[in-house]
């Protein structure tokens, strides 16, 4: 083999060999973000489990509030007799004042 084929076969060596780890570096790069990606995606689905938890809980509570104040007031439309007889209003009447012209407006 002549000088020159042993250095076109080195190389050709060294391009395959930087290909190799550079193939080996991006695998192994993209298994880690596929793990952060999926280590992301199932806290998010805990965390959601989570929320959906706290919103039964809440609802349940709710309805148990509104068994309570039914039972204790005989009803929301009782209640709202109540509220009217001690002077609560359902929409009140809302009355706005305009100011007049600013101090800008005014100079000449």
């Amino acid at each position: 083999m002549t000088r020159d084929e042993k250095l076109k076969l080195n190389t050709v060596t060294k391009k395959c060999q930087t290909c190799l780890f550079l193939s080996i570096g991006l695998v192994i790069l993209l298994t880690l973000v596929k793990m952060v990606f999926s280590n992301r995606a199932a806290t998010w689905g805990r965390d959601l489990e989570s929320i959906k938890k706290q919103t039964f809980a809440i609802a349940k509570e709710n309805r148990r509030l509104d068994q309570e104040l039914a039972q204790k007031t005989g009803g929301l439309d009782n209640l709202a007799v109540m509220a009217k007889e001690k002077g609560f209003v359902d929409k009140p009447n809302y009355q706005y004042f305009t100011s007049g012209p600013t101090v800008a407006q005014k100079l000449p």
